[in-house]
This record gives structure tokens, C-alpha cells and sequence, in this order.
């Protein structure tokens, strides 16, 4: 009797093993980020609309097909309100998806405003308390950071636009390596990328210190994908083309990528070795849906599914996500050359200028889901 009970004993353990050494399935999913990763924070999803804007019959987005495929969580909701009108933020209790369209690292303007990241993360401990093994955390962010940078740098021509640009070097750089680096040669790109890597480290810190010091097990964290590929970057790099000169272009483009890499690498230096941590690597998905569409069933990885609805400030094309629905899409006539009939923009990789369509949520969540099994996590 004996016997049998410890070979079943033994039997129960090699399962256990091989489920994942025993911890409890996910039952919570809590996600912090920028608008990749906002369930409606301002009462919609920035991607195409489905039925609704928000909840049920509404477009599910990359941590929701996350969560719906490896956990036993409820489905995800916004937990900061922010009233279009006003601007006024409440809290919703019970929601546990803290990213806002806006969202940053480092958010220069207001750190106390939700659109901080860091605050994100601080604001779920304060919640939650110590995380469960129970718990995964899904985290993005820097891709407005980029942005920032980038159009700060490229509008550093004349004194004030220095000043403006060096303004954001020093929130994260001590303003004496700023002033070094801008007495050498190509000074002021060179802080770019010291300005990538501090933000990387400020990334790492605010995970750690709110999430992984409190208990955090299960944290999946997407790297930076290359913004240039983006329809708002080829807009951006097409002026400059027109203004300066192809050369230039190329020029600009080549370093924006170095700072993302530059961030992209020191944020994995951070992380490296920590089990506790899955970097999806965001940047190597996206560079090959961009070379290789069909691979993917793309078939359009340039250009945009919403129409434009106006010129911004910035002499950018501007979208109203509100109106972007698959309705309103599937009821268009296709742009020249679209393919599928009526569905031709389930195909696209990006809905605006800046954000994936439908397809390409599905396509990050695959993702994702992938690098939680490979941790044996579910």
C-alpha cells in the first residue's frame, strides 16, 4: 500500500512539474502602458471600433486576447476615467487595465497625471498591495518617449528649439553630461541616445520597485518597435525628404533607430537574467510584418485603414477613432488597389497613423501569449 501511495504521490508531482511547478493558474491580469494598451480610459480603444467603443461588442486589444487566452480573469476594463470634456480623471474601482492613451516613462509635463507610467505602476501597487503568483502583469511603453524625442530633436533649429530640446534631455540627464555632449561633435545626437538609455533604466526601475519588489512573478514587458515604420514617421520622414533631401531623411531615420536600439538593449541588460521578466521583443515583430506582409497575411503594412479627417498643427493627417468603425469601413470604397471587397482593412497593420489595426492587436497578442507559455506560466 505503501508502495502505491508513493508512486501516485510521484505521479501528482511529475503533473504538477510539468503544469508549471504548481503555481496557481492566472487569475488576474493587470496591464500598465500608453494607448497600445488602453481598454478606454477616454471611452474608446485607439484602434478600429467594433459595435461599441468600449465593452462588450468592442474591439478587443492585445492584453484582452491576452488575458481571455492564458487566464481566469474577468474581462479587462479601464481603471482611470478621463471625461473628454473636462479632462477630469476618476478611478474605476474593480478594473485592473491602468495604461492611458498619452501614456509615458517620462512625462515631463505632469508626472501626477496618469499618463505617467511610472505612475501606473504606482498606482496598481497602492491598489493591490503585494502581487500572488497568481498575478500577470503586462507592461508597455516609450513609444511616445520616442516620438517626444524625436521631434524634439528634429526642431532643434533654432535657439529656442536648443533650449526646448536640451529641456527634455536634462529631466532624465544630469544638465552637466548634457552640456558635455553637445560641446562634441554631433553632440546633440549623442544625448539622444544617452537620454534612450537613462530612459530604459527609469523603465527597469519603476518595474522593479512596483512590481517585482512587491511580490510581481509573472511580468511580460514589450520593447520598443521601430516608430520610423509607422504611416506618422513616413509622413514625418517624407517632409524632411521634401525639405532637406532624401540623404537626410535617410539620415534621421537611421538615428532614431539607434536610440530605440539604444534603449531596447539596455532595457534587456536590466532584465537579463531575471525569471521573472519576459521581454517581448516588439521591435523584431514589427521590422518583419513591415519586410515580409504576406508572410503574415498582411496586405497593406504601410498605410493607414481610417481615413484622414484633417491636418494637424504639426502639418500631420489627422483620424477621429470614433468614427473609424468597421462599419463605416466595411460600408467605404475600398483605396485603390485594396484587396478582400468589404473586409480590405482587416488586412491592414495599422488603423491610424500610430496604432495597429484589429488584425495587428491579434497579431501582438500571439505574441505575448507565446512568450507567457514558453515561461510556463499558465
Amino acid at each position: 500500500m505503501n508502495f502505491r501511495l508513493n508512486l501516485a504521490a510521484l505521479a501528482t508531482a511529475l503533473l504538477l512539474a510539468a503544469c508549471g511547478g504548481g503555481d496557481p493558474a492566472i487569475t488576474s491580469v493587470k496591464v500598465m502602458g500608453d494607448s497600445l494598451a488602453d481598454s478606454g480610459t477616454f471611452g474608446l480603444k485607439f484602434t478600429v471600433q467594433g459595435s461599441a467603443a468600449t465593452g462588450a461588442g468592442s474591439t478587443p486589444i492585445w492584453p484582452e486576447l491576452v488575458a481571455d487566452d492564458v487566464s481566469d480573469a474577468d474581462a479587462l476594463c479601464a481603471y482611470n476615467r478621463v471625461n473628454l470634456l473636462t479632462q477630469a480623471v476618476t478611478t474605476q474601482a474593480g478594473c485592473t487595465n491602468y495604461a492611458v492613451g498619452g501614456g509615458r516613462i517620462n512625462n515631463v509635463s505632469n508626472p501626477q497625471d496618469p499618463r505617467s507610467i511610472t505612475l501606473q505602476l504606482q498606482q496598481a501597487a497602492q491598489v493591490h498591495g503585494s502581487y500572488k503568483s497568481s498575478d500577470l502583469l503586462l507592461v508597455d511603453g516609450g513609444g511616445n518617449d520616442a516620438a517626444d524625442l524625436a521631434g524634439a530633436y528634429l526642431g532643434a533649429t533654432s535657439e529656442a528649439g536648443v533650449a526646448t530640446y536640451r529641456a527634455l534631455l536634462v529631466s532624465l540627464l544630469p544638465a552637466a553630461t548634457v552640456d558635455g555632449l553637445f560641446g562634441q561633435v554631433n553632440g546633440p545626437a549623442l544625448a539622444g541616445g544617452a537620454y534612450m538609455q537613462a530612459l530604459a533604466d527609469t523603465f527597469h526601475d519603476a518595474i522593479k520597485a512596483s512590481a517585482l519588489d512587491k511580490g510581481a512573478s509573472k511580468v511580460v514587458v514589450l520593447n520598443l518597435p521601430d516608430i520610423t515604420l509607422t504611416p506618422r514617421f513616413r509622413s514625418v520622414l517624407g517632409a524632411i525628404t521634401q525639405q532637406a533631401g532624401a540623404a537626410q531623411a535617410q539620415q534621421a531615420q537611421a538615428l532614431i533607430r539607434q536610440w530605440i536600439g539604444a534603449f531596447n538593449a539596455q532595457l534587456a541588460s536590466r532584465f537579463a537574467g531575471n525569471a521573472k521578466v519576459s521581454i517581448v521583443d516588439f521591435y523584431a515583430t514589427q521590422n518583419d510584418q513591415t519586410a515580409n506582409p504576406a508572410k503574415y497575411g498582411l496586405s497593406n503594412a504601410v498605410d493607414t485603414a481610417c481615413p484622414a479627417v484633417g491636418v494637424g498643427g504639426d502639418g500631420l493627417p489627422t483620424y477621429n477613432f470614433l468614427t473609424c468603425t468597421a462599419g463605416n469601413l466595411s460600408a467605404a470604397t475600398p483605396p485603390a488597389g485594396a484587396s478582400g471587397g468589404a473586409n480590405w482593412w482587416r488586412t491592414y497593420l495599422y488603423s491610424d497613423s500610430f496604432h495597429p489595426t484589429p488584425y495587428g492587436h491579434e497579431m501582438l497578442a500571439d505574441a505575448v501569449t507565446a512568450a507567457v507559455r514558453a515561461k510556463n506560466w499558465d
